[in-house]
């Protein structure tokens, strides 16, 4: 609601448009490396309770209670390792942006309503969207004054993979310029420029834009910097805001088992089963692969054959995964396919990309029962689900399961078979069930004799999607916290996942209906690397990314 709240605003004060400049990452994306640092939200940007009263004085939208964040305090401390910092000088004064090289981290400096008193004349206020903060800038010529408005140094990457690095800019003086007083920025990788975003034009409605350029890590830090490309004096009034640092990765796409030499997808067991892999990659960079198995079900992967080379032609390259014969104890098993830029990024779970098959045996034999639909529907609260036969042998009962991951299901009704039958039937059951995100369905059918099957599986939108889960600081050293929304005050549990698909650490964390913000203190010793961080009760399932430096 909070989110829903701040957009109205945006579109009622002042009509502000987004426009995307050029894309670097044309395939899969890893998380933001910078996270609440590159979009000045909390718990990164703190309230500045000693601002000018008049920036935040609550009495209009350009001015809204806790408008004014405290300054980037990293290139002071001298710690200077993933700490956000400028080469500005930062106000939270009555007019304090009026002079040139002063920077302040506002919610909203102007909108249709009127103007904040830091700089009256400036329109502009947060693009994330989350109630958070952007950097509001007074560009000084870059000849006269060091030309670092934003930089962030010693973030860890892969060495010989491709990054995105990239930002969200507005020229925030609205009407018209001279031609040449337009912002304009760089963004510095290791003190080399990456990309230019051009003059940004002075529009009546401010209008977001987003820069971005790409580059290959050749040492295993970088420095960032956003800088000033211009030596103009007049204009040059620019904000900063979502800035970002993703992994360029490889879309992964997996296709049907099927019978070896055949291409028939319909087998058996005691079929010998092979399934196509296809890596795209824009910068064809990924190309070391690794094939991993699981016997459990995914909770642990094993390397299967050793590392190997593959060849792109264009963007892409395909594999094949010979299973062999599939036998009914395979069933479930998992086969994963795991790419990175060299053999060394195959086990750095921050610089890989995987996906997996699973692989079903059917055993084909005849069933005493022929379900011919089974499916479902769901609406206020209800879920729908029917099924039908076109005949039924010594049919006892229709088990229904329920799950909110599509792995774990638990019986939540039992309804009665026809016993024998060679005419078509139909059932119907209604279960009532509220939350957010997914729930699945599946039939098992039961013999009087206690011979058992298992239906497909059926997922409904329960509408009303989760949130997404995030993660700060991210990387982190020791600690972190996860925040995220629950529809209701209960339990749930928090799971680490290595890259391996192994399970380091669970614990049971309580949680409110409502946002959360669960600080993880007491983690076990973790080795380096990317972490899946899973957090789910019966309600909602969140899966997020962090990497422990």
């Amino acid at each position: 609601m909070k989110k829903f709240y701040i957009f109205v605003m945006a579109i009622v004060c002042f009509a502000a448009t987004t426009t995307k400049v050029q894309a670097q990452c044309n395939g899969v994306k890893g998380p933001n490396l910078l996270g609440a640092k590159g979009t000045f939200s909390t718990p990164a940007i703190t309230v500045n309770t000693s601002a000018a009263a008049c920036t935040q004085n609550g009495t209009a939208t350009y001015s809204p209670a806790n408008n004014v964040g405290n300054a980037l305090t990293g290139c002071t401390t001298g710690t200077g390792s993933m700490v956000p910092c400028s080469d500005y000088t930062y106000t939270s004064a009555n007019n304090g942006l009026g002079p040139e090289g002063r920077y302040s981290i506002l919610k909203n400096i102007g909108d249709g309503n009127g103007g904040n008193c830091i700089k009256s004349d400036w329109r502009g206020w947060d693009h994330t969207g989350d109630g958070g903060y952007f950097m509001a800038v007074n560009g000084a010529p870059n000849t006269q004054t060091s030309p670092v408005f934003y930089r962030i140094k010693t973030i860890p990457v892969c060495i010989g993979a491709t990054y995105e690095f990239s930002a969200w800019v507005i020229n925030l003086l609205p009407g018209s310029g001279p031609a040449g007083s337009e912002p304009n920025i760089s963004f510095r990788v290791n003190g080399s420029v990456i990309g230019t975003s051009g003059p940004i034009a002075y529009q009546a409605t401010p209008t977001w834009v987003r820069v971005a350029g790409s580059f290959v890590a050749t040492t295993s830090t970088v420095d960032l910097e956003v800088v000033n490309a211009t030596a103009v004096a007049s204009g040059n009034d620019l904000g900063l805001d979502d800035i970002s640092i993703q992994l360029c990765g490889s879309n992964i796409t997996v296709g049907q088992g099927y019978i070896t030499g055949t291409g028939n997808t319909t087998f058996c067991e005691g079929a010998n089963v092979s399934v196509d892999f296809t890596v795209t990659d824009a910068t064809a960079s990924n190309n070391w692969y690794q094939w991993q198995v699981s016997t459990n079900g995914g909770a642990t992967f094993t390397n299967s054959g050793s590392p190997a080379q593959a060849s792109f032609t264009g963007t892409s390259y395909s594999l094949t995964r010979n299973i062999g014969v599939a036998t009914a104890s395979m069933n479930g098993y998992k086969y994963r396919l795991v790419v990175a830029t060299s053999q060394a990024g195959l086990t750095n779970a921050g610089c890989g990309f995987f996906n997996e098959y699973t692989l079903l045996v059917p055993s084909c034999a005849p069933l005493p029962v022929s379900l011919t639909a089974f499916n479902g529907k769901y609406s206020n609260g209800t879920s729908t689900l029917e099924w039908q036969t076109s005949q039924e042998v010594n049919n006892k009962e229709f088990q229904l399961l329920r799950s909110h991951d599509g792995t774990k299901f638990d019986v939540v009704a039992t309804v009665a078979g026809a016993g024998n039958s060679a005419i078509v039937k139909s059932y119907q059951y209604q279960d009532r069930i509220s939350g957010q995100g997914y729930v699945y369905y599946r039939l098992r059918q039961v013999d009087f004799d206690g011979k058992m099957t298992t239906s497909n599986i059926v997922r409904l939108s329960m509408g009303n999607e989760a949130k997404s889960l995030e993660i700060y600081p991210n990387p982190f050293v020791n600690n972190f916290t996860a925040s995220f929304s629950a529809g209701r005050t209960a339990k749930a549990t928090m799971q680490l996942v290595n890259m391996k698909g192994q399970m380091v650490y669970s614990t049971s964390i309580s949680v409110v209906k409502g946002f959360n913000a669960v600080q993880m203190n007491n983690l076990p010793s973790l080795q380096s690397g990317l972490y899946q961080v899973i957090i789910f009760n019966e309600d909602f399932k969140f899966v997020g990314r962090a990497q422990k430096l």
